[in-house]
């Protein structure tokens, strides 16, 4: 099953049917390049890119001094030209750039772009200069591209507007490339040239005063040429813009893949320092991606290589692979490379093998990865025929063959590769023709690539491996409405949203939500506590109640494992142990519960960020939270197959599942009560800062929330 999204025709020159908003920044007739000189390198840089993409629209020259650019006579005023341009291309010093806008605007010209920097990156005075182009271009409604970027190339269109990439021109394709960092774009713009990837449009964003990184997108969603946008971010501007955007192109069937740069501590300082802009919290940015409909890589390989599968054979429903070679070697180093991403080589099945059995040699055995053995080099239908019947079994979700698709013969018409050609495109599957190591394609392969057009693909094993478990992934991810019930909680008799909830309070919430909870009485004094555990042969925890403590054990406020005798002479001593460990601590009294002992304890916790809204953290709860950092966020609102998911991720799984002979736990029952946590604190709205059950006691015989918090923006 092979898809040609690569080579899909573009629509009226590569320009979407409809207009959007950027159609004149990305699609214009006539440009104006303002500050033009033949002493200004970047403006030759620019002039030659226009030229080499072919661009054959009407091209201003301005330039104040008057005089000639690049052989045409300049313009000394943008005022002063016959006609207005749909945009101008601004590289004049920082100082000047606001005016020429102004005057940009006041003609009615839609679109510019902003090479010039000197902006934000630099210091106060240049984040001022900003903020004015920004309030220009909100006040006018034309779309500003940059300050401080390297422009774009719409190579389905034919213009180029960059200084970058002085090589020849990209190869037309249907894989966007949007990067803040022009230097980055650069780069990928190269990568893509290396691997004939083939390029929609390509765009460097810069500081984004105006046209952000989630502007493009959204135009790419309407253009009918692209159908994966990779694009390289070191931070997120307009967050529900951006999440909108890729939410669009995920509905409409597109690929958006994303290198985030920000992870560490030291590449959050180089983003603050390069583009003025602080990152935000990795960890919520990488739940509210995932639910966005975004994969996520980490490297600028995994970013293009991803997006140019995705191009090649379409979406990956399943992560069961089959691998098909001529190499034994290569086949092991295979189910290696899977087994490490969380991939499956699974059995094939009887009549799979029956088959295989019937066109193998004698010495070869019908497994997954197959082996077709040498014997394929005199028969040069065997290769072929193994792959057919490999993709057709019923266990597999992805066939890839490992070959060197030019070494096999200069024209498609070999036996050998014309079988490979043909089981790909007839594949029920998404199939692949894979190089063993990452290798420069020949002209050969070129051809053969671009003429049929075949699934090959040089990024070498690791890479395609990667990208087809990012995309099996992908697919298992349940996309929601994030307005999905919306409607507030009622918290009438609980108390008011503010400061720090006691454990009783925020216990009595989440016992109103469904969540089961030990159960706890709260009693002001050692005799009340007599009358509730008189006669009891059970063992008690008891908890220091106050809303002035929100960790109790630091101060002393927990004591477990109390004897029923021994449960008033304790709650008295805790009260006057506290009352003088957090002098003018309010102390409602303690809470005395069962002790709950064995089983697993879980961290269930919600957070609200400014940007992204309420994200879940599930993992292991106690000493292992930090210890193992084994935790999974999740942005919400999500459904229960997401968060069942995500439990069965966590590194505790095995856990869960009746590890070493232990009780298996109903992960389906777990997933319903993390859901109600995370569900139960999402519609708390924006005045919560927090919600935290720790630790959630699950067992084989129950699960019960054993201390919660709840935390509100004062």
């Amino acid at each position: 099953m092979t898809t040609t999204m690569d080579q899909a025709p573009a629509d009226s020159g590569g320009r979407p049917g409809g207009r959007h908003r950027l159609s004149p920044l990305f699609e214009p007739r006539s440009v104006a390049l303002v500050g033009a000189s033949d002493r200004n390198a970047w403006s030759g840089l620019v002039e030659h890119a226009l030229r080499a993409y072919g661009f054959d629209g009407e091209v201003f020259y301005v330039n104040p001094r008057g005089g000639t650019a690049h052989g045409h006579e300049l313009a000394v005023s943008l005022s002063s030209l016959p006609r207005t341009p749909d945009l101008v291309y601004v590289m004049v010093p920082a100082a000047r750039v606001y005016g020429v806008l102004e005057e940009a605007a006041s003609l009615g010209v839609p679109a510019a772009e902003v090479l010039s920097s000197g902006f934000a990156e630099v210091g106060s005075e240049g984040l001022a200069l900003q903020n004015a182009i920004g309030e220009l271009a909100s006040r006018t409604g034309m779309a500003v591209l940059g300050p401080n970027n390297l422009g774009f190339a719409n190579v389905r269109a034919g213009i180029g507007l960059t200084p970058m990439g002085q090589e020849a021109p990209l190869r037309p394709g249907s894989v966007g490339i949007v990067s803040q960092s022009g230097n980055l774009g650069g780069q990928l713009s190269t990568l893509a040239r290396q691997f004939d990837v083939g390029v929609s449009v390509v765009v460097s964003t810069g500081n984004e005063v105006d046209v952000t990184a989630g502007d493009v997108i959204d135009y790419l969603v309407d253009d009918p040429g692209t159908a994966a946008i990779g694009v390289f971010l070191e931070t997120i501007r307009r967050p529900d813009d951006f999440r909108a955007a890729c939410l669009r192109a995920h509905a409409a069937g597109k690929l958006v893949v994303v290198l985030k740069a920000g992870r560490s501590e030291a590449a959050a300082r180089s983003a603050m320092a390069h583009t003025g802009s602080l990152v935000g919290d990795d960890a919520v940015i990488d739940a509210a991606l995932t639910a966005a409909g975004v994969v996520r890589v980490d490297t600028l390989e995994d970013l293009l290589a991803t997006a140019d599968i995705f191009t090649r054979v379409g979406p990956i429903r399943g992560n069961r692979v089959g691998v098909t070679s001529i190499s034994g070697g290569a086949g092991d180093i295979a189910g290696d490379l899977a087994e490490s991403l969380g991939l499956e080589l699974p059995q094939i099945t009887p009549a799979t093998a029956a088959g295989l059995a019937e066109v193998l040699p004698s010495y070869g055995t019908a497994q997954n990865p197959l082996d077709v053995t040498g014997a394929a080099v005199a028969d040069r239908e065997l290769f072929g025929q193994g792959l057919a019947l490999v993709s057709a079994d019923p266990n597999i979700d992805v066939s890839i063959a490992i070959t060197e698709a030019d070494h096999m013969a200069a024209t498609p018409e070999d036996g050998m590769l014309a079988g490979l050609l043909t089981a790909a495109a007839n594949s029920p599957v998404p199939a692949l023709l894979v190089s063993t190591t990452v290798r420069a394609y020949s002209d050969t392969t070129l051809r053969l690539r671009r003429e049929h057009p075949m699934p090959a693909v040089a990024w070498g094993l690791d890479r395609v491996l990667t990208a087809v478990s990012l995309l099996a992934r992908h697919a298992r991810v349940h996309l929601l409405d994030t307005t999905a019930d919306a409607r507030p909680l009622d918290i009438t008799g609980l108390g008011p949203a503010t400061g720090t909830w006691s454990e009783s309070r925020s216990r009595a919430l989440l016992e109103r939500e469904g969540v089961p909870v030990v159960p706890a009485t709260v009693v002001p004094d050692g005799a009340t506590a007599a009358g509730l555990v008189a006669g009891s042969a059970d063992r008690y925890a008891l908890k220091i109640v106050s809303p002035d403590i929100a960790h109790k054990s630091d101060v002393g406020g927990v004591v477990l494992g109390v004897a029923a005798a021994d449960v008033p002479a304790h709650v008295d001593a805790l009260l006057t142990h506290v009352a003088a460990a957090v002098p003018g601590a309010s102390l409602d009294g303690v809470l005395v519960s069962p002790m709950r002992e064995g089983g697993l304890e879980f961290l269930v916790g919600v957070v609200r960020d400014p940007d992204w809204g309420a994200v879940l953290a599930v993992g292991m709860g106690g000493v292992w939270t930090e210890t193992l950092r084994d935790v999974r966020r999740i942005a919400l609102p999500a459904d229960r197959d997401t968060v069942r998911d995500a439990i069965l991720d966590l590194k505790a799984a095995p856990l869960l599942q009746g590890a070493r002979g232990s009780a298996p736990i109903d992960v389906d029952r777990l997933a319903d009560v993390v859901w109600r946590i995370g569900d139960t604190a999402r519609r708390l709205g924006p005045d919560l800062a927090a919600l935290e059950v720790n630790p959630l006691r699950v067992a084989a015989d129950g699960i019960e929330a054993l201390d919660a918090l709840v935390v509100w923006n004062d």
